[in-house]
C-alpha cells in the first residue's frame, strides 16, 4: 500500500500535506513512512514463513537507529559489512545471533568485532581471507561459524553496477574453491564452516536469474551435503526490486521450495531494498527555474550529496510536484540540483506540471541508498530525517551544523 498520494490535487504523506511537513523545516530533508517500513517487512516475512529462517535486513540500504528499531520489534536481524554497522544493529537491539556479517574487504578490526560480538555468521568471499579469519578466532580462542558466498557466475540482467553474481565481478568464491574449502574444512580448527551464501545482484525484476541460481546452489549443496551432512545453512542473500517485478514473493519461495533441501537448513534472507525504498522520500524545494533555447531547468535545493542513485546508477526517481494543479508544459525539462557536476540530474522529462519558485517537489522511493551514500560533498551538511506515522511526525536525524561538519578537523 502507498501512503504517498493525491488528495484533492495537494500531495500528501501518510496523512499530513507536504506542505505541512515542511513548514518550518530547512530543505531538503527524507521523510520515512513508518507504515510502510512494517507492511514492507511483514509482508516479505510472512511469504517466507515456511521457512526455518531468518529476515536479515540490510544495514547498508539505511541505517537508522529509529527505523532499525522498528525492524528489530517485527523479529529482523541484520546483514551488515562494517564494524560500525554491527555496532548500530546491537545498538537497536537486534541480537549477535541474528546478525550476518558479510562485505569482501573485512579488516582485522571488524573480524575481531564481530567474533568478540558472537556474530551468527562471517560470509567470506576469499581463501585468504578464511586463513585469515581462523588466524584471528584462534588468537581469541573462539570458534566462528563461517558461510562461503558463492560466485555462481550467473549475470542478474540488472545494472552493471549493481550486479555481483558474475566472474567478472569481484565478489564471491568460485564453485571449484568452494568444494575445495569443504574438502579442507578441517585445516581451520577455528572455523565452522557449514553454510553457503550468495547474492547476484540488486533491483532484479525478473524471476530466471534466481531460478538459475537456485538450480545451480541447490545442487551443490546437496553434493557437499551427501559427502559431509555439514550445511546447516544457506544465505541466499536478497536482490528483489520493490517495483515492476514479474513475480510474487510466493512465486520466489516456492523456487527455494523446489530446489533445496528444507530438512535441517535454516535460511538467510537479505533484503534492504525491498523493505526500505518505498518507505522514504526526498522533499527539496525550487530555488530557480531558468530556459535556454528549447530546455528548462528546475533547480531543486537537493542535490546528488543527498541523494547520489541518479547520478551513480542511472536510477529513475520520480519526481512530483507537491500540487498537481492540471497545468502542464511541454518542453524538455531537467529537474537539477545545486552541485557542481553536470551529472547532478535527478530527472528528465518532456511534460511537467507548471511549477513555482518556492514551491516543493518530492523524489520518490529514496528509502534506501538515500541517506547512507549521502556525504558533505561541496561542504554540504548531512539533511535532517524525520519519521511520519500518520499525523504524528518526528525527527530521527538531526541536520547537520556547521560545527559539526569540522568538528573532527586540527
Amino acid at each position: 500500500m502507498s501512503f504517498l498520494k493525491y488528495e484533492n490535487n495537494i500531495l500528501k504523506f501518510e496523512d499530513v500535506a507536504i506542505s505541512e511537513i515542511a513548514k518550518g523545516r530547512t530543505t531538503p530533508f527524507y521523510c520515512y513512512s513508518q507504515n510502510t517500513l512494517i507492511d514492507n517487512f511483514k509482508n516479505f516475512a510472512n511469504s517466507v514463513a515456511y521457512f526455518d529462517s531468518t529476515v536479515c535486513f540490510s544495514l547498508k540500504s539505511n541505517s537508522n537507529l529509529t527505523l532499525l528499531k522498528t525492524l528489530e520489534k517485527l523479529g529482523a536481524g541484520a546483514d551488515v559489512v562494517s564494524e560500525w554497522e554491527m555496532r548500530k544493529a546491537l545498538k537497536a537491539g537486534i541480537s549477535a545471533k541474528n546478525i550476518v556479517f558479510s562485505g569482501i574487504g573485512k579488516t582485522d578490526k571488524d573480524i575481531q568485532f564481530a567474533i568478540n560480538n558472537d556474530c551468527f555468521q562471517i560470509n567470506v568471499e576469499s581463501i585468504d581471507e578464511l586463513n585469515r579469519i581462523n588466524e584471528i578466532a584462534a588468537s581469541i580462542g573462539k570458534v566462528q561459524k563461517i558461510g562461503i558466498r558463492i560466485n555462481p557466475d550467473i549475470k542478474a540482467d540488472t545494472h552493471k553496477k549493481i550486479s555481483t553474481g558474475s566472474l567478472e565481478d569481484k565478489f564471491g568464491v568460485g564453485i571449484e574453491d568452494t568444494h575445495k574449502i569443504f574438502q579442507n574444512r578441517a585445516n581451520y580448527s577455528s572455523l565452522k564452516i557449514s553454510s553457503i551464501a550468495f547474492h547476484i545482484g540488486s533491483n532484479i525484476k525478473e524471476l530466471k536469474p534466481f531460478e538459475n541460481t537456485f538450480s545451480l546452489i541447490g545442487d551443490l549443496a546437496k553434493k557437499i551435503n551427501s559427502d559431509t551432512s555439514i550445511i546447516d545453512t544457506i544465505d541466499v542473500g536478497g536482490g528483489l526490486s520493490p517495483q515492476k517485478r514479474n513475480f510474487t514473493f510466493e512465486d520466489y519461495a516456492k523456487l527455494i521450495h523446489k530446489y533445496f533441501d528444507l530438512d535441517g537448513i535454516k535460511f538467510i534472507f537479505e533484503p534492504g531494498r525491498l523493505i526500505s525504498a518505498d518507505t522514504g522520500i526526498l522533499v527539496s524545494k525550487v530555488l530557480y527555474i531558468k530556459n535556454i533555447t528549447g530546455k528548462k531547468f528546475i533547480i531543486i535545493d537537493a542535490g546528488m550529496n543527498d541523494m547520489i542513485r541518479p547520478a551513480l546508477y542511472d536510477a529513475n526517481h520520480e519526481v512530483l510536484p507537491e500540487i498537481n494543479n492540471d497545468e502542464f508544459e511541454e518542453i524538455n525539462t531537467d529537474i537539477v540540483g545545486p552541485i557542481c557536476e553536470s551529472s547532478d540530474v535527478f530527472m528528465n522529462i518532456k511534460k511537467f506540471n507548471k511549477i513555482k519558485i518556492g514551491e516543493y517537489v518530492v523524489l520518490k522511493d529514496v528509502g534506501a541508498y538515500g541517506s547512507t551514500m549521502s556525504s558533505n560533498y561541496n561542504a554540504r551538511p548531512l539533511i535532517e530525517e524525520l519519521l511520519i506515522s500518520g499525523s504524528e511526525i518526528t525527527t530521527i536525524r538531526k541536520r547537520q551544523t556547521f560545527e559539526d561538519f569540522i568538528s573532527n578537523e586540527v
